[in-house]
């Protein structure tokens, strides 16, 4: 039993006390503290009264519809320009096919596309779309236009363009251009007149041309030799202040100088204030087209000393000038130095012109030599040349060994079997001329008729060889023997070599009287004002008796004309001509 203390005595110590006094003390810093007051105790937290709700379940995946498949395949067809002609394929031609194109996949993919394809994708569209998308849609119709057009396309292009409602601006610019193409690469009246009549309902219309509408019409109105529509196009231009730049002076100094015009060329070369090579080179060729050798060479050595560039474009023209001017020296220092000196390669065409220039010059035996000793393989139109200069020069072996080299290269080409009747009969050689007649006949080859349209207060007229439709043919054809009589009373005797055929020389003289040139001539001294500049444009080369009956009209009559031929122009003033009889 345990013994309790007796009273006053301190209590005894025991085992927990014991143990305490055992333990060691902490040090003062590490003994726990007492907490700090709360200043501002938490609010109490508020009771939810009721719960927050759930969000909705998501959605199921929504498929793609036919148009965003569409939107996303074009784009994808945007970002691969301008190869995406094969994942065009691949998406909208197999078979069977992945997706369905709409109106907003083809114009950038027109656009991008080299002519023949983008001529296969014109083509799938109205296959796709059906033809009458192309009015609903304007982008998609200028894209078409412009597609068909770059083709060479007139017909479908036009068709496109009809099926518009309203046409816009590159709507109009796309046929005007593509009209423009064709005009130029065949040399083809009609399609010129076209642009002339298409130009007359834009203005009508309520949308205002630019440069490039003016850069087609220009063109055609030098093409047609349509001196008052160039005129008037000009001055609407200056009126609506379009910009004249160097593409619109370049088409303006190309159009009057294939007007006849040289001093409003000038006029407006002299203004270019952006000046290139290419206005350079459309004033060299219309100098060379005049004969004006010499002023070509200025201009050129002028070119050479500000700086501008040479190209082989330059070069031709210079050439061409030299051949129409018979400067032989000259085009043949042009031509070996032009690869030394200006590096331009030479080309079929170059050769071609120096053989011309050799040829005009009676060096014959020379332009054979060039002929064979090329390095490029020869061309027809080289023989041709040189073919025609042995006809004019009486040479007839060469011009035969030049015949056998032509038929070989092109045995079925209609127009070397003309030039071989016109050889043989320059050459009084008329069985080899029947025999190439017959020929022709037997291939169904018909020569081209001669052809001069004339410009009268702004009306084309245009007349064939013993044409007789014209309205006033009954006061032309009395024109034309009155003009016989008063060039017979001046000496004038009718150089019957001209005519191709192995007929009388009384026939022979009446199948020059008529010859197309000749019934603008007598219409003109009819139509015009006395005293105003006749301007004739001839798809043939004119031959050597009109040239002759041309000058002694020119004096006989006062009046200045100004014929345009195949190679070259003709400026006929009292009784002379700027060609200095070099054609």
């Amino acid at each position: 039993s345990r013994r309790r203390p007796a009273a006053g005595a301190p209590p005894a110590p025991g085992r927990r006390a014991a143990r305490l006094r055992a333990a060691p003390r902490a040090a003062p810093h590490l003994r726990p503290r007492a907490p700090l007051p709360q200043l501002h105790p938490p609010p109490p937290p508020r009771l939810l009264l009721r719960p927050l709700p759930l969000p909705p379940p998501p959605a199921p995946p929504m498929l793609p519809t036919a148009a965003h498949t569409a939107f996303l395949a074009n784009s994808l067809l945007l970002a691969h320009l301008p190869s995406a002609p094969p994942l065009y394929s691949l998406l909208f031609l197999a078979s069977p096919p992945l997706l369905r194109p709409n109106e907003f996949t083809y114009p950038a993919l027109l656009r991008a596309s080299p002519p023949r394809t983008a001529l296969a994708l014109a083509t799938h569209s109205l296959k796709f779309l059906g033809a009458g998308a192309a009015s609903s849609d304007r982008v998609l119709g200028s894209a078409l236009l412009d597609a068909f057009a770059r083709c060479g396309r007139i017909a479908s292009c036009r068709r496109v363009f009809d099926r518009i409602a309203e046409p816009d601006l590159p709507a109009w610019n796309a046929l005007l251009t593509a009209y423009a193409r064709r005009a130029r690469d065949s040399s083809c009246a009609g399609e010129a007149a076209e642009i002339l009549e298409l130009f007359a309902r834009m203005v009508s219309s309520t949308v205002p041309p630019n440069e490039i509408t003016l850069v087609a019409v220009v063109g055609a109105c030098g093409e047609l030799g349509a001196l008052g529509h160039g005129l008037w196009a000009h001055a609407y231009a200056l009126k609506r202040r379009l910009t004249v730049n160097c593409y619109v002076a370049t088409a303006l100094v190309e159009m009057y100088t294939r007007c006849g015009k040289m001093d409003l060329a000038e006029q407006v070369f002299a203004g270019v204030t952006d000046m290139d090579t290419c206005c350079y080179n459309a004033m060299l060729q219309g100098l060379a087209f005049h004969g004006h050798g010499r002023v070509a060479l200025t201009l050129f050595d002028r070119m050479c000393a500000e700086g501008f560039p040479v190209d082989s474009v330059t070069v031709l023209a210079v050439m061409c000038a030299c051949a129409h001017a018979g400067l032989v020296d000259e085009g043949q220092w042009l031509f070996d130095r032009m690869e030394i000196q200006f590096g331009v390669t030479p080309r079929i065409e170059h050769y071609g012109c120096m053989v011309d220039i050799l040829g005009r010059a009676g060096h014959l035996d020379v332009a054979e030599k060039l002929i064979r000793g090329m390095d490029i393989t020869p061309n027809a139109a080289m023989y041709r040349s040189l073919i025609r200069a042995c006809g004019i020069h009486g040479k007839l072996e060469i011009g035969e060994r030049m015949i056998q080299e032509l038929m070989r290269l092109e045995p079925e080409h209609s127009g070397n079997y003309v030039l071989l009747s016109n050889f043989y009969a320059r050459m009084k050689l008329w069985e080899d001329a029947k025999k190439a007649r017959k020929e022709m006949k037997a291939m169904g080859i018909d020569k081209s008729p001669g052809s001069s349209l004339l410009d009268i207060n702004g009306v084309l007229h245009e007349f064939l060889m013993g044409d007789k439709t014209h309205p006033a043919s009954r006061e032309i054809y009395a024109m034309i023997q009155e003009i016989q009589a008063r060039l017979k009373e001046c000496g004038h005797r009718p150089s019957t070599t001209a005519v191709m055929f192995n007929v009388e020389e009384e026939d022979k003289v009446g199948a020059l009287s008529y010859h197309s040139e000749r019934l603008a001539i007598a219409f003109a001294l009819i139509a015009s004002s006395p005293g105003a500049p006749i301007r004739i444009i001839k798809n043939l080369r004119v031959c050597s008796d009109c040239h002759e009956s041309t000058k002694l009209v020119s004096r006989v009559y006062g009046r200045e004309i100004i014929m345009r031929d195949r190679t070259r122009f003709h400026h006929f003033r009292d009784g002379h001509c700027s060609c200095g009889d070099f054609w």
